[in-house]
């Protein structure tokens, strides 16, 4: 289980963060809605430690992470895959692939490459064509399956849809779904509210860098709120 606890973070004199506290829970889809500047994206680079708070606490398991280095935190199974996708265009999607599996020592790296292409038959067929040749939404599959070639424990995905046509949209989300049905414990930001709502478990929003309204995604989805801001309604 994943934990923030009375989280701070500050660029500069600017507060993003604002006492954040925040559970992800094993097994579960926990989605982060909010608008743009809300604190999002800050909230994954935070706990993939790319960012130090000032203050709270932030816990795995039990153990504090907050002295850990980013490479750390991705052998402890905490996976970030960033918003924009960031392949590597000039290598093949196998090379992409592979990198994703760079900090580990056990023998199940093939053995995890094959899984990765039976989430997405797509990256197989193209697993010699360089990423950047690769449409938005192959360049999504392969930035997802990337993640889990490290083996997470949790994956932290940042606005999967981004630029992607809404046939992908659809067919990604639903591979996301199966990915945590195998296991992976998922913490999703997502500007479309309305998908990330229909595949999670729990759900937090995010105003200016702290928690406006929180609770089970399906009653979010029923809430006045949240329909007027974010579901169109």
């Amino acid at each position: 289980m994943l934990k923030l606890s009375d989280v701070h973070v500050y660029y500069g004199h600017v507060h993003a963060l604002r006492g954040l506290n925040m559970t992800v829970e094993d097994g579960k889809i926990v989605s982060l809605l909010g608008g743009n500047g809300a604190g999002k994206s800050t909230t994954l680079k935070m706990i993939s430690r790319l960012i130090q708070p000032k203050k709270g606490s932030y816990e795995m398991d039990g153990q504090s992470m907050l002295k850990d280095s980013p490479s750390r935190v991705v052998k402890k199974g905490i996976i970030h895959c960033p918003e924009n996708r960031r392949v590597f265009p000039l290598l093949t999607v196998e090379e992409n692939l592979k990198i994703g599996a760079y900090s580990r020592k056990d023998k199940n790296v093939k053995e995890d490459l094959e899984k990765v292409f039976l989430y997405f038959p797509r990256l197989k067929e193209r697993v010699k064509q360089k990423a950047g040749t690769l449409s938005g939404g192959e360049q999504q599959m392969l930035a997802i399956g990337r993640s889990l070639m490290g083996k997470p424990k949790i994956l932290l995905l940042d606005e999967p849809s981004l630029g992607i046509a809404p046939i992908l949209v659809k067919e990604i989300f639903e591979i996301i779904k199966k990915i945590n049905k195998d296991g992976t414990s998922i913490l999703l930001v997502e500007q479309n509210a309305n998908m990330a709502l229909g595949i999670s478990d729990y759900a937090y929003v995010l105003e200016n860098g702290h928690i406006a309204l929180e609770g089970h995604s399906q009653d979010l989805r029923n809430n006045d709120e949240v329909r007027r801001l974010y579901l169109g309604g």
